[in-house]
């Protein structure tokens, strides 16, 4: 029996060591000595002794000393201990704790699975481990923020705005705090996040540059031009990515140009020169078009239109409008084949612009009509006339002048028809002014003269000098010219001088004198044909009037010399001795020896050719000699002389006239 009792009070004292060892270590893990702690619960835990409670305690606080002491395998024990003991009052700590060690480990998905999983749950840290408060709370900004990340990534925008306000502040998470922000609504808070993220940057990288770009976007939408034109400077001056460059570039050259900055032209020739294949290129192309074409210089708009590799309905119909404008510059510059060239250009492209596409085949049939290539004027300038009914305004800017060319381009191409028509359209337009109507009539006058219609050509001369009257002098001039093709030589004279008493100052009055001298030779009155030829070398000594004066008066002596040999050719018997030169010459003639045959001829005619007959044929054949040697108009004028000297009734005058027709030919 006493052993018995030995033994009982031997346990008890036992039991009560061990008490005072878990007591011990409480109260260690409370004062913080947790390296103590730990080894008086392994001990106690060793010796198994205490109720199931307070092996649960010991088991719990020395994973709580695991913990402090960055113990291996402490996770994974925990983990264990929380399955075996989920209701224990220290499981909501150690649970804490795990996933501080999750964190510490990295091991983010199993951090937020707790952290979600234990949300809106109040954690009391009582004895002994109140001194643990800070520790606990310690990670509670970057689980904050690592859920709050999540919750971005996971698009779940709104929801993730509360963790990443509460959580810790990186740039990541400035930068998804901004875009929440944004897609909330909430325009301000977001553009101080992404400044915020992007200027803790320290150099330039991808994240920075997005946060500039979508700050300037932010900053825009609420009207607050000077920050966002400055985030969209900061992002386009970054080379990190080069479509974010891009984006921010346009933005800022878009900024620059609302408001008419200095910079504005070289800002969007910089981007068009590193983004040409941009799908924004076309659109500041059409602002730089518009800020050249402002100033007139197309040349610098071409340029600028040329550089989108890729450009819109919009842009071409841009390039169309400065190709006309460059080729309405160079026309009024005189620059002819220039301004061809950029006409045909926007030709080139279609109807781009209806406007600008009638207006530049106008151009190109200016062009083609002063160039002489009179066809494909025709054909431009009634293109354009066509296509001008077509705008929006109904007719070409240049209406009356598109009509007016047409009419001439037919005219030179003498299909006096056509022209005519064109040239009444003109005379019908009210914003033709009188000086164009009434050239288009003294135009229509000289289709129907050289129709041979006399009476409807006198009309429109008429016309065109009782619309105008300072273009009357041509229109009197023709009208006497016509007197003239009729035969009316008085009445041709009289016009003229009448011509000559309205318009003394005429620049037709060279011409005007030749006239009259011709109707003076031509009625036979050789002396006052004589004085108005001489006078007109005196008047007008560089005209080309005054050298046709002279080849009239050398004519004149020679039709004098004419009559003197056919006077004297009467009384000759020797029928023979005068048809032997003009035989000899027509040899020479034959055979392409044509100075021999003149000189044969000139020879002959001065010595005297014995019969008038042949001296008329030796004229006839001299008219030959010339005009092999396309001296046209000596072999006229020999021709006009002998007609009007030549008295005879024979087969000279049928001879005259067929060889006149030759000429004419």
């Amino acid at each position: 029996m006493k052993k018995k009792r030995m033994l009982l009070s031997w346990l008890m004292a036992g039991a009560a060591l061990c008490m005072q060892a878990q007591q011990t270590a409480v109260k260690a893990v409370a004062d913080g000595h947790y390296y103590g702690a730990k080894q008086q619960l392994t001990r106690f835990l060793e010796e198994k002794a205490g109720s199931a409670r307070e092996r649960q305690e010991a088991e719990a606080l020395s994973l709580v000393c695991d913990y402090v002491l960055d113990t291996p395998g402490t996770l994974d024990n925990m983990g264990e201990w929380l399955k075996e003991n989920p209701h224990s009052p220290y499981a909501d700590v150690l649970a804490v704790l795990k996933r501080n060690l999750h964190i510490r480990n990295e091991q983010v998905d199993e951090a937020l699975e707790m952290f979600f999983g234990a949300e809106g749950q109040v954690v009391e840290v009582a004895y002994p481990l109140t001194d643990l408060g800070a520790e606990m709370s310690s990670y509670n900004d970057v689980l904050y923020r690592l859920a709050g990340e999540r919750l971005y990534d996971e698009g779940q925008y709104q929801r993730a705005v509360p963790y990443l306000e509460a959580g810790e502040k990186t740039r990541t998470s400035q930068y998804k705090l901004g875009m929440c922000y944004y897609n909330g609504g909430a325009l301000d808070k977001a553009y101080a996040m992404w400044v915020a993220s992007a200027s803790a940057a320290s150099v330039p990288d991808e994240m920075s540059q997005n946060a500039w770009l979508h700050a300037g976007v932010a900053a825009l939408r609420k009207g607050k031009r000077t920050e966002a034109q400055r985030a969209f400077q900061t992002a386009a001056q970054m080379s990190v990515i080069p479509e974010l460059r891009e984006q921010a570039l346009y933005n800022y050259a878009l900024m620059q140009h609302e408001q008419s900055s200095p910079g504005t032209i070289a800002v969007m020739e910089q981007f068009l020169s590193e983004f040409p294949s941009s799908r924004y290129a076309a659109s500041v192309s059409q602002c730089l078009t518009g800020v050249y074409m402002t100033k007139k210089d197309y040349s610098k708009a071409l340029d600028a239109i040329s550089k989108v590799q890729e450009p819109n309905t919009a842009a071409q119909a841009d390039k169309q409008k400065v190709l006309y404008n460059l080729a309405f510059e160079n026309l009024n510059g005189n620059r002819i084949q220039e301004a061809l060239t950029y006409a045909g250009q926007a030709v080139a492209l279609g109807n781009q612009d209806a406007e600008a596409y009638a207006e530049s085949y106008y151009i190109k049939g200016d062009c083609n009509y002063r160039l002489g290539n009179y066809a494909q004027a025709a054909s431009d300038l009634n293109t354009a006339i066509n296509l001008g009914a077509r705008t929006q305004s109904g007719t070409l800017k240049n209406h009356a002048y598109a009509v007016y060319s047409l009419g001439y381009a037919q005219f030179k191409l003498q299909k006096y028809n056509a022209a005519i028509t064109q040239f009444q359209k003109l005379v019908a337009l009210d914003d033709a002014n009188t000086s164009m109507k009434a050239d288009a009539c003294n135009r229509m006058g000289d289709c129907y003269l050289n129709m041979r219609s006399y009476d409807e050509a006198n009309a429109q001369y008429t016309i065109a000098k009782q619309t105008y009257y300072a273009l009357g002098d041509y229109s009197m001039l023709q009208q006497a010219y016509i007197e003239g093709l009729r035969g009316n030589y008085e009445k041709k004279v009289e016009l003229i001088q009448q011509m000559n008493a309205e318009y003394p100052a005429s620049k037709l009055g060279a011409q005007a004198l030749y006239e009259q001298g011709r109707a003076y030779v031509l009625s036979g009155r050789e002396d006052e044909a004589a004085a108005v030829f001489g006078s007109i070398a005196m008047r007008y000594p560089n005209s080309e009037y005054a050298k046709k004066a002279s080849d009239e008066l050398t004519n004149m002596a020679t039709n004098i010399a004419i009559q003197d040999s056919i006077a004297a050719a009467q009384d000759s018997i020797e029928t023979e001795a005068a048809k032997a030169p003009v035989v000899a010459a027509q040899a020479l003639y034959d055979a392409g020896q044509y100075l021999e045959a003149e000189q044969l001829l000139n020879k002959a005619i001065d010595e005297g050719i014995g019969r008038p007959y042949w001296l008329a044929r030796a004229f006839v054949l001299l008219s030959d000699v010339y005009k092999a040697q396309d001296r046209l108009v000596e072999a006229k004028q020999t021709l006009e002389s002998l007609k009007a000297n030549y008295k005879e009734e024979d087969d000279i005058k049928v001879l005259i006239d067929a060889k006149m027709e030759g000429l004419e030919n």
